[in-house]
């Protein structure tokens, strides 16, 4: 499996032949969009999903209620915590149900799904959401207004994976990247990739 980054949270996974996109949110380039097969979206927020822009592809999506009634397509399906299916070829389980609280007084965020691909990459969304297993690759936010650097290491040294990459840093300055590359990449002694958009990996 080939993982590529691409801007903010936005990540495209190949396979034989079949591309899975996960979060293409507004800040996503126009190449992210290019040539999925299937799309995977954690929740509803514009920086994780491009409703515009994704309504140009016709490929099936899975997503949440509140991003599924934000698409309004029959090409959409709804899919919740615990809950395991196919996407273009891809094994996908889906896991949480919360989104990080970003202030107390904006109240109850809206529901975020992460979802574990082929057992082996983890995409969290905006949560820390933990699978119940080990994986390859785990994503890790590293940047929001929901985020805190204590709890991201304490999820980093959390969830048993061979690698980490930094996603979710669209509003981070270079110094910015530089500190959240050693902070998540020493807390849990395994490669950290703090990929730029465009750049890629090979899952094995």
């Amino acid at each position: 499996m080939k993982l590529t980054k691409f801007a903010h949270a936005c990540v495209r996974l190949e396979k034989d032949g079949k591309v899975l996109l996960i979060d293409p949110g507004t800040f996503a380039e126009d190449a992210a969009f290019e040539t999925a097969d299937a799309v995977l979206i954690t929740h509803e927020h514009p920086d994780h999903v491009d409703v515009e822009r994704l309504r140009g592809l016709q490929v099936p999506v899975f997503t949440t209620a509140g991003a599924a009634a934000e698409l309004n397509d029959e090409r959409v399906t709804v899919v919740s915590d615990g809950q395991s299916f196919h996407a273009a070829g891809f094994a996908v389980r889906a896991y949480g149900k919360d989104h990080a609280v970003i202030l107390p007084e904006l109240g109850v965020p809206c529901e975020n799904i992460g979802y574990l691909v082929d057992d082996a990459v983890y995409h969290p969304g905006d949560s820390f959401t933990q699978p119940d297993r080990e994986v390859h690759t785990n994503l890790v936010p590293i940047s929001g207004p929901w985020f805190s650097v204590a709890p991201a290491v304490e999820y980093a040294r959390s969830v048993k994976a061979e690698q980490t990459v930094g996603i979710h840093n669209a509003l981070l300055s270079d110094i910015g990247l530089g500190m959240m590359q050693r902070w998540i990449g020493e807390a849990g002694g395994r490669p950290y990739h703090g990929l730029t958009p465009g750049q890629s990996l090979e899952i094995s």
